[in-house]
């Protein structure tokens, strides 16, 4: 069987001993390097929602190759409190932990509690050398992806995504004085968990490490 150790090795592993109730014992075999993660950290920053669609948004963004998840409380997100239950935490944890099986992720992507947009963005300010904002009602005044994407070196990589109404314009102009760079991801509007998926995958492609 194949043993994902979640600092970047895959080891073959042959069972010996397997009995019921018990813990597996095994022989490593062989141990090889994971080429299955982008080495660009992409973190993605989202409004918090409804259960299904932050599930969604856990499991094909891990897929997909996010390295990070921050959910965010907004002016319009549907969730208007930041707490949440450990039984709530472990059940998105456990949902990461299969997609990173699945895909054969070599490191789990690290989950977040949920946060204040503000303190989301201070911390983006300080942690992330470039963040990018996805916003449906830029009208021309948005970059596009592959220019904001222009010259960026790697590294680590902060998108957000706004909720189901998406983001007002002072939290845009907040976001922006933050040092956010904001784009358009086309011109047809997207569900907010759509574009939660799509907005990495498109970075990731452009950065040719999908």
């Amino acid at each position: 069987m194949v043993v994902l150790d979640n600092s970047g090795n895959m080891h073959q592993v042959r069972l010996g001993l397997v009995k019921p109730d018990t813990n597996l014992v095994g022989e490593i075999i062989a141990t090889n390097l994971v080429n299955t993660e982008p080495n660009c950290h992409v973190s993605l920053f989202f409004g918090l929602t409804s259960r299904e669609k932050v599930e969604w948004i856990l499991q094909k963004g891990t897929e997909i190759g996010v390295s990070g998840f921050y959910p965010f409380l907004s002016s319009r997100t549907l969730a208007q409190s930041s707490s949440v239950t450990s039984k709530k935490l472990e059940r998105w944890g456990r949902i990461i932990r299969e997609a990173a099986e699945q895909s054969g992720r070599g490191r789990l992507p690290e989950l977040n509690q949920p946060r204040d947009l503000t303190q989301c963005l201070d911390y983006l300010n300080s942690a992330f050398p470039l963040g990018l904002l996805a916003w449906e009602d830029a009208q021309g005044e948005c970059e596009t992806l592959s220019g904001a994407l222009e010259g960026f070196e790697g590294g680590s990589l902060a998108l957000l995504v706004g909720p189901e109404g998406g983001f007002s314009s002072d939290e845009v102009n907040q976001a922006q004085e933050a040092g956010c760079r904001v784009v358009s991801l086309g011109r047809r509007i997207l569900r907010m968990e759509t574009a939660a998926i799509i907005f990495p995958a498109l970075v990731l492609f452009e950065l040719g490490i999908l």
